[in-house]
């Protein structure tokens, strides 16, 4: 449950608004920016989209182990996502190739922040504890590092949620849930992607803090990074928030709390972080499956190195269960944000200087009566959510529908960044005959088994 500001991201979003709310094929020429321009090559042909299908793969009704990766080029999904063809990656064979465990609910996937583009994705398998690092041009796994247990036995379960690099690429930190009833952990591992060297060097063990956020227990979500990545900001599930000391790459100097907000002024089950253009990073608390109250939250953070917390601006929002999350710049270069509701099946547009919520548009068509919108991303006027499967694997299985189209959705947002548009021929489909598991009331009926979750943009 990503939302992420990627390197370029916000020079496209500015630049970018020409096309926007207009057919692919009148619309003119985009501006191209200089990181990503190539020959005549135009901003949707400079990047790929990939998406975890996170149900599993292995024989059996109930596929428990595997996964699949799919990858899309940026401009054949942007054009007509329905006919584009992707690329799979078969996760069980990955992992076997490379000598890795293999993944079970291969959950978010992330992206490293070389320049001038990623070299590397960083995904956390939520079932079975390990973090595997995929090289973005071979598509190999070459490094995988396993949680459980944590460093030294410090602790760790399965439940590794998100793993997310710093912004000067030293280290990734990766957020495990922990046990059912039981709080979770920080996992810190120093990276090296020019060698690929990936070595686990500390658990923090969050129990201790659980009074400090006002809950029974202390599970971390996501987490993003402050821009000089001495800080990291996570998210947690039972509400609260705490801002991570980072310490040092090795593990020498360890990870710290610097603060710890309470439930009570960020309410909502924690999920998604992102760093905002202005400096800002910007999380939300979400409802869940069964709805209430849902936010949307900006921190300052411009006083985290002299120990200044400002608590956060706070956004309630319409509709249930909000999840995926991107910023959006308009034609006037005014920031708002763009948040889709994964239960009630809204887009949320936010205006992030009056901190208002000025449109919310339904994603529900006749071609995807309950779309489910996951995790989310944008390039320019695009935005693109993964779609959740019939009967999901993860935080909403109570909610199971023969309705639903798994796959990416691909949105086109108006150049105010106040509503959208989608047709029949923006969605990608990620359904997979050959993967059937039981459904419905009638022996022997059955449903895809498809079940995406994590997205990310990929800059070439």
């Amino acid at each position: 449950m990503n939302f992420r500001l990627l390197s370029g991201l916000i020079l496209i979003l500015v630049l970018v608004t020409a096309v926007a709310c207009q057919d692919s094929k009148n619309a003119p020429d985009p501006i191209i920016p200089e990181e990503i321009a190539s020959g005549t090559a135009s901003p949707l042909s400079s990047f790929e989209v990939w998406a975890v299908d996170q149900s599993g793969t292995n024989a059996g009704p109930t596929y428990d182990t595997g996964g699949l990766i799919y990858i899309w080029d940026g401009t054949a999904i942007s054009g007509n996502a329905a006919e584009a063809t992707p690329d799979i990656i078969d996760l069980v064979v990955a992992a076997s190739e490379a000598n890795c465990d293999a993944p079970k609910k291969p959950h978010m996937l992330l992206a490293n922040h070389t320049s001038p583009d990623p070299t590397h994705l960083i995904l956390a398998n939520v079932g079975s504890g390990n973090i595997y690092f995929l090289d973005v041009d071979s598509r190999d796994i070459v490094g995988c590092v396993n949680t459980i247990g944590g460093f030294n036995e410090a602790g760790g379960t399965a439940n590794s949620h998100a793993a997310t690099a710093s912004a000067d690429n030293s280290m990734v930190i990766v957020a495990n849930i922990g046990a059912k009833g039981e709080s979770g952990f920080l996992h810190k591992i120093k990276t090296d992607y020019t060698t690929n060297v990936y070595s686990l060097v500390e658990t923090l063990a969050l129990d201790q803090f659980s009074g400090d956020l006002g809950t029974s227990v202390a599970r971390p979500i996501c987490h993003e990074f402050t821009a000089d990545s001495k800080f990291a900001y996570v998210t947690m599930a039972g509400g609260g928030l705490l801002v991570v000391d980072t310490g040092s790459a090795d593990g020498s100097t360890p990870m710290t709390v610097a603060k710890a907000y309470d439930k009570d002024t960020v309410p909502g089950i924690g999920c998604g972080v992102a760093r905002l253009p202005d400096g800002k990073i910007m999380t939300n608390g979400e409802s869940g499956a069964k709805g209430g109250d849902d936010f949307l939250y900006t921190f300052d953070v411009s006083g985290a190195n002299d120990g200044v917390f400002p608590n956060p601006v706070q956004i309630e929002l319409p509709g249930e269960d909000t999840h995926g999350a991107v910023p959006c710049t308009d034609h006037d270069g005014n920031l708002f944000a763009v948040s889709s509701m994964r239960v009630s099946n809204d887009v949320n547009f936010i205006d992030l200087q009056t901190n208002e919520v000025v449109a919310t548009q339904s994603m529900v068509t006749s071609f995807s009566p309950d779309p489910k919108p996951d995790v989310a991303d944008i390039v320019g006027n695009k935005m693109f959510l993964a779609l959740r499967g019939h009967k999901p694997l993860t935080a909403i299985g109570s909610l199971e529908s023969a309705d639903r189209t798994p796959g990416v959705a691909v949105l086109t947002i108006s150049d105010d960044c106040k509503s959208f548009s989608w047709e029949e021929k923006d969605l990608a489909s990620m359904t997979d005959s050959n993967r059937t598991i039981p459904f419905g009331l009638t022996d022997g009926s059955v449903i895809t088994a498809a079940d995406p979750h994590g997205l990310e943009i990929v800059f070439k």
